[in-house]
């Protein structure tokens, strides 16, 4: 069913994230990137766009399309929801420092209180990374495998035979300012700040000239 699978996502990668994240001094910067990802659970890929301090992952299931847009820069989180005709972009006022999508992505995601120690090296996607054990704030373990700018392209948590989150296709470059926005025709509602106010409401992306898909 879409709305447990859409719900799936957003409760099982975030204790995945929470108990199975570390830190091994990651570059200040991630690269700007686009990413084609397999997560356990669903049957569609989901993608990953990055730029700057901004981050979108979309998921697909069935009818219903979620896309969760991180902006630390503005300190806020937008849950965009599609499904029929019915356009939902919910704001949440976080904080730059909580202000994430519900996937790791980057090892600069990781909090601080967990630790990695290399134990090896493999590739993913075609492109080398280096293996990680790590030691989540829970007492969690697994196998996190990340490039050498930071870009996490594997998690296996333990007691799993299959990884939890695996990159298929990653390739470098600009992205287009209007993925991290949300389109025109949605309906824009902002929930009360946690933990901070975001500095300024995101503007929808204008419409693209003869119409078209967002972005």
């Amino acid at each position: 069913m879409p709305v447990r699978r859409s719900s799936l996502f957003a409760g099982v990668v975030l204790a995945a994230v929470a108990s199975a994240a570390a830190r091994a001094d990651p570059p200040s910067r991630t690269p700007d990137f686009h990413a084609v990802a397999r997560l356990a659970g669903f049957e569609q890929p989901i993608e990953i766009r990055q730029s700057g301090l901004k981050r979108r992952v979309d998921v697909a299931t069935d009818a219903v399309v979620q896309s969760y847009i991180a902006d630390r820069g503005k300190g806020m989180l937008l849950v965009l929801t599609a499904a029929g005709r019915r356009r939902l972009a919910l704001v949440f006022p976080l904080g730059a420092d909580v202000a994430d999508t519900p996937l790791p992505t980057a090892l600069s995601d990781f909090p601080a209180q967990a630790g990695l120690t290399q134990i090896g090296a493999s590739q993913t996607a075609g492109r080398p990374c280096a293996l990680y054990r790590y030691t989540g704030a829970n007492g969690k373990r697994g196998v996190v495998c990340a490039a050498d700018d930071g870009v996490v392209l594997q998690l296996t948590p333990d007691g799993r035979t299959t990884p939890l989150f695996e990159v298929e296709t990653l390739d470098y470059a600009p992205q287009n300012p209007r993925w991290f926005l949300p389109p025109s025709e949605y309906q824009i509602s902002v929930l009360p700040g946690i933990g901070g106010i975001a500095k300024s409401l995101p503007a929808p992306a204008p419409p693209l000239d003869g119409g078209g898909a967002h972005p």
